[in-house]
Parts: structure tokens; sequence; C-alpha cells
């Protein structure tokens, strides 16, 4: 079975599954149609025909969509897919005459290199139901442009690479050049992984052909008011001004690749590219690196919505000197550009002359150029001695201020590089560091401040970035989350607070990029040497929650919300946004904090953590874990085991093994539906009578010592009458968890030492899914390692539980634990020591009764006692809600949690919802 075919046979069964297991307009009989088609019937309304074609061949192509149409007229349908293994086109329309142009069809596109079938089956029914009844939201025409581009280049890639190598083989001179090329940007030259390169080569060649017919066409458009006639455009190497492309002008193409780019410059031809209001050549040539390439080189294109904030809010002034030190194919240089040309700059070059690019890939720098030159309609020729104004092909860190000056702006997306891929490198990237501090004393490369070693490749670009920044200049960039969470993140946060007012970080409700491996955050600064001013700032964590006119956000951004005096945080929340304004002094005094919870915990989880209140749990009790046996098969028994082995009460200690064992808030030896067995105290006894001197016939090593002792113990249980768990131990030593490595070091074996420090008066599952978070036991209860021990030290248990079982307490564990695979919160040790709860000394002796007796009513099945808790915490706290609303954002948080897919923005709108009128002032 061929390719197309055999994708054909994988798309017919996915969409037969959707429409089975959906609630669709469409019948199952999904109908396989002569020549590679298929038919979606539909009970009431017309059906939808798919065109499936080879993977090479453009499925927005002509040939394509005259497929499609001729499909859908035989067939009666309005609308037709075609689809290839990557992209896919709905077109949607009540004329399918071949004559009627693609563009007059609502048309949407699918990408098929990040979807399944199955969910780009349900997506395309949905849409075309939704089109056809008229009610489907408009898609941006700039993301179809960008999916249209991505396809047809992906049909041109295979026959450039063809050409390519059949250039390698017999043509000496092409073959120098494209060594020379590869060796120049540290590209394989030898076999087999000369392919590698041959492959990327291609990609870049198909993807100048095809930008420069999208320039020529913009040009084409910008300089007449009259529609040129269609054909006109020139297939070939066009006068677009990109120099430097010397290789990819010498890759010859056959008559099959120059019709496909004829074909391709006709449609454009018809296609309205000047309301495209992004840097579609960009866009399109940053989607093309591949995934694996994009993660190892740490690069993620930035959304245009926010390139055009940052720059609004770091570019005040047409005469603003602007900062790119990693541009890439320049979208937030090009939304700088449109800024400085806002403000009022006087021509087309004098934005050029305040810009500043920097990167690695002279191809992505040339392209910049290129963009640049389009901008109000120039001369698209003018765009490489453009880039000598502008851009520079260096490494960012061999650049100093004295080179490029300084400036008063930054706009960046700096590389994600994670810090164990730097090693090479990481001394390179650190050698500025030694220019900063009181006469350049090195204070952050090696000093007091020095900035962690494990920082990823981001933090040194800020602090390079630094140097180059006049006072009061400003910087916006788009950065990873890390630096707010990870282990290195206090160093960085220090450099910060020590050479800049930090105005705002913006966090988002959804990930910013969606191919991104980290999370991201906008870091807002402003540059001064003025200790005073940084301390006395206001730094606002603003959470977006839905989408909003960027006016909105700069507003949210830079309003000033007034923390009261006294206090040093401040929560104000609306529907649409969140903002925790806390003293930038405060952050300085508190390095080491995760100040991610800022952004994105729940605003009762920061009253509790931030509130003088409340305590981390390890100031009133002892956290512990749990017995890990090593061997639960051997060493945890259920009722059968013990019926039919039968093990002799003496050495059965009650256990709980899992949290499913427990249906309530109390587990005791009643409840016991495991044990575990406990030979240690008869091990001791026996042994310390021989004065743990047993006979042995051999000169015999610790091993041959510890099998002697179990046989002597095991010997003496049947001497002393305990045959039940002697002969039980005989069982275990055929048992294959018997040669676990954990039992080397139990001497004997069988002997896992006292177990009643593996007993407490609270346990705490270490993975939290159910309602029931901390249980009261009768202290007598084993638990296994899959529990946290919880021993209260300066208060009583039942008052300690019933704060721990609170419904603020769920909220903050919430937000502190690390959420698995399987949904459920993970705690560790460390996680529960952390843990911030209300201080029982600061309850009153009415609020601790009231908590004690809400926790007895927990136990005996009442459920009004959770609310007699909550009112009382609700009162310590001195918070401004009411119970039903407390419990109410505890159980959204769970359904989040647990939710996946699309069906989680129901309960994440409610949340906002219900956040949308806290406000709390916290004081120091």
């Amino acid at each position: 079975m061929d390719s197309e075919a055999a994708f054909r046979t994988r798309l017919r069964a996915a969409i037969a599954s959707v429409v089975s297991s959906h609630e669709t307009r469409f019948e199952t009989a999904c109908e396989e149609l002569p020549d590679g088609g298929l038919l979606v019937p539909a009970a009431e309304r017309d059906g939808i025909v798919l065109e499936t074609i080879a993977a090479d061949v453009d499925p927005h192509s002509p040939t394509a969509i005259r497929r499609g149409k001729r499909r859908a007229r035989e067939h009666g349908t309005s609308a037709f897919v075609t689809a290839n293994e990557t992209d896919a086109f709905l077109f949607c329309g009540a004329e399918t005459d071949a004559d009627t142009p693609a563009s007059n069809f609502d048309r949407r596109w699918y990408d098929l290199r990040s979807s399944t079938l199955a969910e780009f089956g349900e997506r395309v029914l949905d849409d075309a139901v939704a089109l056809r009844d008229g009610d489907e939201s408009p898609t941006r025409y700039e993301e179809f442009v960008v999916g249209r581009l991505r396809s047809f280049h992906a049909s041109l890639c295979p026959r450039y690479e063809s050409s390519i190598r059949d250039a390698f083989a017999e043509d000496e001179r092409f073959r120098d050049s494209l060594v020379s090329w590869a060796r120049e940007n540290g590209y394989p030259v030898a076999e087999p992984d000369v392919e590698r390169t041959v492959r990327i080569a291609a990609r870049l060649s198909a993807y100048l052909a095809m930008a420069r017919l999208v320039f020529a066409e913009r040009r084409r458009e910008s300089d007449s008011d009259e529609p040129a006639e269609v054909g006109s455009l020139p297939v070939g190497r066009t006068d677009v001004g990109l120099d430097g492309t010397e290789l990819f002008d010498a890759i010859p193409t056959d008559a099959e690749t120059n019709e496909r780019l004829r074909a391709f410059a006709d449609s454009i031809e018809r296609e309205p590219l000047l309301e495209v209001d992004i840097d579609i050549a960009g866009r399109v040539y940053e989607r093309l690196i591949p995934d694996d390439e994009r993660t190892r080189l740490g690069q993620f294109y930035t959304p245009d919505e926010i390139g055009r904030l940052l720059s609004r809010w770091a570019i005040r002034s047409p005469v603003d000197r602007v900062l790119d030190p990693a541009s890439g194919t320049g979208s937030l240089t090009v939304h700088a550009y449109d800024r400085l040309k806002e403000l009022g700059a006087r021509s087309h070059w004098d934005p050029l002359e305040r810009l500043t690019a920097v990167d690695v890939d002279g191809f992505s720098l040339r392209l910049l150029a290129l963009t640049l030159a389009f901008r109000d309609g120039h001369d698209p020729a003018d765009g490489p001695s453009a880039a000598d104004r502008f851009a520079y092909h260096r490494d960012f860190f061999d650049l100093d201020p004295d080179t490029v000056g300084r400036f008063d702006a930054t706009v960046a997306n700096p590389p994600y590089v994670r810090q164990e891929c730097l090693a090479a490198d990481r001394e390179h990237f650190r050698e500025h560091l030694a220019d900063f501090g009181p006469g350049s004393d090195g204070i952050y490369a090696d000093g007091e401040k020095e900035i962690d070693g494990r920082s990823d490749l981001y933090c040194y670009f800020l602090t390079h970035a630094t140097e180059f920044l006049r006072e009061g200049a400003r910087l916006a960039w788009v950065v990873p989350t890390k630096w707010m969470v990870a282990d290195y993140g206090p160093s960085l946060q220090r450099f910060l607070y020590d050479h800049y007012t930090v105005e705002a970080v913006v966090g988002f409700r959804n990930r910013l990029f969606d191919d991104a491996l980290v999370d991201t955050v906008l870091l807002l600064l402003e540059r001064t040497d003025d200790e005073a001013v940084r301390r006395a700032t206001e730094t606002n964590f603003v959470r977006i929650n839905e989408r909003m006119d960027s006016d909105d956000i700069l507003d949210v951004i830079d309003r000033t919300y007034d923390i009261d005096d006294g206090n040093h945080l401040t929560i104000r929340g609306e529907s649409s946004h969140r903002v925790v304004a806390v003293r930038q002094s405060h952050l300085a005094d508190h390095l080491g904090e995760k100040l991610h919870r800022y952004i994105t915990a729940p605003a009762l989880h920061t009253a509790v953590v931030e509130h003088d209140a409340t305590v981390p749990l390890s100031e009133v009790a002892t956290i512990t874990r749990g017995k890990k046996t090593g061997a639960n098969p051997i060493f945890v028994l259920d009722p059968d085991d013990v019926r039919s082995r039968d093990v002799e009460e003496r050495f059965l200690r009650p256990a709980i093994k899992s949290v499913r064992e427990i249906d309530g808030y109390e587990y005791t030896t009643d409840d016991a539906e495991k044990w575990m067995l406990d030979v240690a105290d008869y091990v001791e006894r026996v042994l310390s009578d021989t004065g743990g001197d047993v006979d042995s016939d051999t000169d015999a090593d610790s091993d041959t010592d510890a099998d002697d002792r179990a046989a002597f113990v095991t010997s003496a249980l049947e001497r002393d009458g305990y045959s039940g768990v002697s002969s039980y131990l005989r069982w275990a030593e055929t048992h294959p968890s018997r040669t676990n490595a954990s039992l080397a070091s139990n001497d004997p074996w069988f002997d896992m030492g006292s177990l009643d420090s593996k007993t407490a008066p609270i346990v705490c599952p270490q993975a939290m899914d159910t309602r029931r978070f901390f249980a009261r036991t009768d202290g007598e209860v084993v638990a296994s390692n899959r529990f946290l021990l919880v021993r209260p030290r300066t208060v009583d248990s039942t008052l300690l539980l019933g704060l721990l079982n609170a419904s603020l307490t769920k909220i903050v564990v919430e937000s502190h634990g690390r959420v698995t695979g399987g949904g459920a919160v993970n705690l560790s040790s460390s996680d529960l020591r952390t843990l911030r709860v209300v201080d029982p000394s600061s309850l009153t002796d009415e609020q601790r009764t009231a908590v004690r007796d809400g926790f007895e009513s927990l136990v005996a099945g009442d459920g009004d006692g959770q609310s007699a808790i909550d009112g009382a915490v609700i009162d310590v706290l001195d918070l401004d809600l009411g119970v039903d609303e407390l419990q109410e954002v505890a159980r959204t948080l769970k359904r989040i949690r647990r939710t996946k897919g699309r069906e989680v923005e129901s309960p994440v709108r409610k949340l906002d919802a219900l956040e949308d009128h806290i406000e709390i002032g916290l004081g120091e």
C-alpha cells in the first residue's frame, strides 16, 4: 500500500471513529470514492468530501482544489477538504464551479504535524457545520496565510532535496560551494551526516523561492492601486535585494518545480496579502525550524500581539535607540520599527538608524533586512544596504557598548537553552560578569553576589544586556519562568533588584508558546542606579485571564495599586486579570521565595503564604516518611495471606498501604486491611541470647554470616512454637522479591528493624487525589512509604488535624505540590515541611474549640464540621469572603487539576469569576 493510500485509510478510520463517538450531523458510513476520495454523508444536509493527495503535493495547489471542487459537484456538497499527511484545507462555499477562485471560499487550514487525525476529524467536521450555518467566527486571515505558505513550502522541499543531491554528486563547483556554506554554518559535510545538510539547504532553498514571490507580490500590490493581470508575477530570481544567497541561486530547478512556482505565483496574486499585518516571511521561516532543532537552540517565536505590547511599553520616543540582542528573523525588531514610526519618526530611514539587531544566524538577519525594507512600501532593493545600518551578524557576547553604543530600550525573546547544554561555552557567556560591581570587582562573577553557575542562557543575555542600557532605559523581554522558581533564581533576582525597578511581571492563563517546553512571562524593567527608587517600587505581578486589548493590558501593567502603609502586598482581582502588587524592598529582602505563585497561584494561596498568622508546618510538627519495606509482596500481608499462612498475631502490625484504604478521617487498628511483618523484637532477643555469635561450619564472609543468622532465627521460631511465621519465611526465601537489592541492608534479611518510628497520630497520603487529605490514627497503625507522617510537637493532634483539613489548606496544597501524570497532587517531605498552615497559637480559645469540634464532626460523618473549621480559619485570617465561596474555590481548583483538554476552560473561567472581587492587603 503506497503512502497516500495508507494515509487515506487512517483518515477514514479516524473520521468514522469521530462520527461514532460524538454527536454530529454526519453518518458513520464514511465511503471511499474512486481515485482517492472520501465521502462523509450527513443525515439532514449535504455531507463533506475529502480529497487525499500525495505527501509531496500542496493540498492548496490548483490541481488539488480542482479535484476537490469536482468531487463536491458530483456529490452535491458545499464543503470539501484537500489533505496530505502534513496539511489540510477546508473549503466551504455555495458555488463549487470549476471557475470559482479559491479565495472566494471560506477556508480553514489544519496543521496535521501537531494534531492527531482524530483531533483533525473532530475539528474539521465541526467547522464545516459551523461555516455552513453561518455561526462560525472567522479565523485570522494571517494564520491562514501562514498555513498556506507552510503547505506550499512542504511540497517544494522534496524537489529541492533531489536537485541538491544531483548537483552535489555531479557538479564539483556546486559541491565545493555547499561544503563551504555548511562549514560556515556548522553543518556536517561528511557521509552519511551530509544528508542533514542537504535537507537544511533544501528547506532554505524552497523557503527562499517562496519568499521572493511573496515579497514581490506585496511590492506589486503596494505599487499600484489597480489590480494587475493574474500571471504577471515573475518566477525565478526576482530583485528583492537579498544578497548572500548565491548558493541557493545555483541550485538547478526542473520543469515541474518551475511549474509549481508559477502556479503558486498565480494563486497568491488573488490573495490580499497587504491585509496581513504580520511579518509573514519571518513567521513562516520560524515555523519551518524542526521542533527538535528549535528546542536545542532554544528558539521560540513571539506572537505578534505580544511583540506589539513589548514595543509599546519599552519605546517611548521616536529617537529612542532600541536593542534586540537575539533578533532571529526580527519579529520584535519589526514591531520596534513600527513603534518608532507610530511615535513620529520622520522617514523610513530614521527608525532604521535607531535599531540594532544582533543574531548568529546571517540568513535570518538578511531576511529581517528584507522585511524592514518592505515596510512603508520602500524599494526592497535597499534591503542589504539597510542591514549594514542596524544588523550585527555576531555573537551578542562578543559585543560591548563601545562597539554598538548604549540604548534607551531593549525588546527581546532570548534563547531558552538550559544550563546542561552550556558546558562548552559557559565561561564565554560569563566573562562579562567581571565588569559589574564597584570598580568592576567581579562581585557577580565570583563574589558574594555571584550569578549561579546553573543559570540558563537567557539569564546571561539579561545580565549582559544590562551593560548596554542607559539610566532610565526600559527592558521588555519574554523569558522563561524558571528564574522565579529554580534553585538559580535568587542570584538572578538579586541582580535585577540591584540594577532595575521591576515594574511588572506578566503571565498568561494559557501558555504563551504552544510548542515551548518552558512557561514564559513578560519581564518589564527600568534601569536605575538609585537604590532608594528601586526599593520604593511596587512590582505588579499580573496574570491575564482572557484576551484583552493592548491598551487595557498596558493600563493594568502601569497602574499604581497603592499598597497601604505597613503592608508589603495587595491583591486585586477581576475576571479578565489579577494583580498582586508587592513592594520591591520586600522581594529584595526575601530572596529565595518562589515568585511564580504571584502569577499562577489562587489569591487565597497567596493570602495564606504571606499572612503573619500562618507558619510552616515544620514549626509545629515533625514530618517523616512511612516505611519502605523494599519487598511489599513479602512484608505486607492481606487477610487471605494471614489466614492461609497462619502467621502468628505477635508478628503482625496493623498497616496502611494505600490511601484507597481510608474511608473517612480516621484509621485505626480496627480498620486495618493490611498487616506488616514485624520480627524485629524477636530477632533482637534471640541474637542477644547468643551474644550475636552464630556458629558456622565455613569461613564465612558477611553474606554467609547473615544467611546463618537468618537460618538460626528461623529455627528458633520453630523451636519456640511459631511454626506459622517460620513456614512463611521459608516460603518467602523462594519469592522473587527476596532478591531485591534493598533487602541487602537487613540482617537477617527479614528483619526491617523497629516499626515504631513509622507510626504517627496524623498521616498524609503523598499523592492526594481524594477528598481526604489528613487522617487521624490511633498511633498503632504502621504507614507505608506512600504516606507522610505528622507528629505534632506544640499543638494537640485534633486541633492540627482540623487546620490541616481546612478548605484553605486544600487550596494551598493545590498550588504547593506537584501534579503527577495521573492528576494527583504529589507532596514530598520537604513540600509538607514548608506547607503554610494557620498558626495554632493565633487562634482564640473559642476558635480552637470550633476547629476541634469541627474535625470530630467530620470523623463522625457530619459534613457541617467542614464549615465550622472553615469559618474559624476565615476569622483568624480576617478574609473578606464567605465559607461557601472558600469551599467552592477549593472544589474548582480540584476540578481544574483533574480536567484535561478543552474541558478545563470552564472551571478555569469559574475560578477567575470567583476571584474577581477579592482584594487582600498583607503586612510585613
